[in-house]
C-alpha cells in the first residue's frame, strides 16, 4: 500500500480540497524562500552549491544559477528554512515542506517532469514525510530535526518523480533513512547557528537517495516503509496537509503564542511601550529555553522568547527586518529584553506539543497589570485565519515570482492574484 500510494497516485486522484490545500502550502512556500534570500546562509547555501555541486540541472532559487540537481535541493532547502518562517507540524516538531518542496523541484526540472507530476510528487512527499517523522519520534527518545525525516518525505517524491519500480523505491527510502541526518536539534536551539532544522540536507539526501537507486544502488529496509507495510495504511484517506500550521513571525514557533499575546495586549490596551515596567510569560518548557537578551545573529533572533516580544511591545510588529543585524542595535527593545521575564506553566507544558499555549501580563510604571488571555500561535490547522496568514505573506514577499514558481503556483490549485 506505501509503494503503491507513492509511485501510482496521479494529481488527478487528489481530492479537491487536498489539492487547495496543497496550492496554498505552495504560495507559501514561495513567500518565505523569496523573504529568506536576505539571510546570510541563504548566500553560503547558494554558493556552496555553485562551487561544489557545479551542473546545469536545476535551479538555485536565490539567485538563479544553475546547478547539478543535489546543488538545487541542497540550497533552496537551506534558502526555504532561512528565517524559519516556512510550514510546519505539531506532532512532528518540524519543517516539512523546506525538506520535500526543494528536492521535489530539483529532480523535477533534472528530469522534465509535468507540473501535474511535480504536484502529485509533492503531495506524496508531505504525506509520507509527516508519517515518517512521527514513526522517528515514538521509536527515538531524542528529538530529531526536521532533515531526519523530511529526507523520506523527499525521496518518497523524487520516486514518484522518476517513475522507479517499487523495488528501487524501497532502496531510495531506505538509503534516505539510512543516510539522513541525526541533527539533535535541541543543540541548535541552545546555541543558535546555521545548522538549524537540517532542512538543507534532509532534500539533499533526499534526492541522492533517489538518483542513486535509480542507478541500481541498494540499501537496508526502510524501518518505517517496513512498519508502514505492517499496519493498517491511512494513506489516501486521512490527508496530514490539513495538520500543517503556517507562520506568521519569522522565528520559532514556541515563541508565537507569547508574541502573539503581546502583541492582542498592546492593541487592546493602547500599551505604551515606553511606560512598561516589566512583563511576564507564561508559557511551556521549550519555549522558556529559548534564548535571552539581545541578539547578535539571525539566528539567536529567530530561537529567542523575548527578543520577539521586546520587539513587538516596542513596534506594534515582528518581521523579517527585526531577524536581521540592522535590528539589533534597537536600543529601546534591548532595554526592553531586560524587563521580560520567563516562567513555566504547568498546564500549558502538558498540553505541548498537541496545543502550544502562552500568556504574557505587562505591568506598567503607574502600576496598572494587563493580563492577555490564554493565547494560541496563530496559523494553526483550525485558525480560521490560516489562509489569511499565507496571502499576506505572499503579498508581502511575492511582487515578482521566479519563472519555476510562477509556473508551478498556475498549474496548482491556488493561482497568485493577477
Amino acid at each position: 500500500m506505501t509503494m503503491e500510494f507513492i509511485l501510482e497516485l496521479t494529481w488527478a486522484d487528489v481530492p479537491a480540497n487536498v489539492s487547495r490545500r496543497i496550492g496554498f502550502l505552495l504560495r507559501d512556500f514561495t513567500a518565505v524562500t523569496l523573504a529568506g534570500r536576505v539571510a546570510p546562509t541563504s548566500r553560503l547555501a547558494a554558493e556552496y552549491a555553485a562551487t561544489q555541486h557545479a551542473g546545469d540541472a536545476a535551479t538555485v532559487l536565490f539567485d538563479g544559477r544553475r546547478v547539478a540537481t543535489t546543488g538545487a535541493a541542497w540550497a533552496n532547502g537551506v534558502l526555504a528554512n532561512a528565517l524559519d518562517f516556512d510550514d510546519g507540524h505539531r506532532l512532528v516538531k518540524g519543517h516539512p515542506g523546506a525538506n520535500i518542496i526543494p528536492s521535489a523541484l530539483a529532480i523535477a526540472e533534472a528530469v522534465g517532469a509535468t507540473f501535474d507530476d511535480l504536484l502529485a510528487a509533492i503531495t506524496v512527499g508531505y504525506e509520507i514525510a509527516v508519517r515518517a517523522g512521527i514513526d522517528l519520534h515514538a521509536r527515538s527518545r531524542e528529538y530529531h530535526a526536521s532533515g531526519a525525516w523530511g529526507a523520506v518525505g523527499a525521496a518518497a517524491a523524487g520516486a514518484r518523480l522518476m517513475h522507479i519500480d517499487s523495488v528501487r523505491a524501497r532502496h531510495a527510502l531506505g538509503l534516505a533513512e539510512y543516510h539522513a541526518p541525526i541533527a539533535p536539534t535541541m543543540r541548535s536551539v541552545a546555541h543558535p547557528a546555521m545548522t538549524k532544522d537540517a532542512c538543507g540536507w534532509g532534500a539533499l539526501v533526499g534526492a541522492s537517495a533517489v538518483l542513486l537507486a535509480a542507478e541500481g544502488f541498494t540499501s537496508v529496509s526502510s524501518n518505517f516503509v517496513d512498519l508502514a507495510d505492517e499496519a493498517s495504511s491511512d494513506l489516501g484517506k486521512r490527508w496530514h496537509v490539513f495538520e500543517l500550521y503556517v507562520k506568521k513571525f519569522p522565528c520559532c514557533r514556541w515563541s508565537h503564542p507569547a508574541i502573539e499575546a503581546a502583541l492582542r495586549l498592546r492593541d487592546l490596551h493602547g500599551l505604551d511601550s515606553q511606560q512598561i515596567a516589566r512583563v511576564k510569560v507564561r508559557t511551556f518548557a521549550a519555549a522558556a529555553a529559548l534564548a535571552r537578551g539581545r541578539p547578535r545573529t539571525t539566528e539567536e533572533a529567530q530561537y529567542s522568547l523575548v527578543w520577539p516580544i521586546a520587539i513587538a511591545l516596542a513596534h506594534a510588529d515582528f518581521g523579517v527586518e527585526h531577524v536581521l543585524a540592522t535590528a539589533f542595535e534597537d536600543a529601546h527593545a534591548c532595554e526592553l529584553t531586560e524587563r521580560i521575564e520567563v516562567e513555566v506553566d504547568p498546564a500549558f507544558e502538558s498540553a505541548f506539543p498537541d496545543v502550544r499555549l502562552a500568556q504574557v501580563v505587562v505591568e506598567t510604571i503607574d502600576g496598572h497589570s494587563h493580563l492577555s488571555a490564554v493565547t494560541e500561535a496563530p496559523g494553526e490547522p483550525d485558525d480560521a485565519r490560516w489562509a489569511n496568514i499565507v496571502d499576506a505573506k505572499f503579498g508581502g514577499f511575492a511582487a515578482e515570482l521566479p519563472p519555476l514558481l510562477d509556473d508551478l503556483l498556475r498549474f496548482s490549485s491556488v493561482e497568485p492574484p493577477s
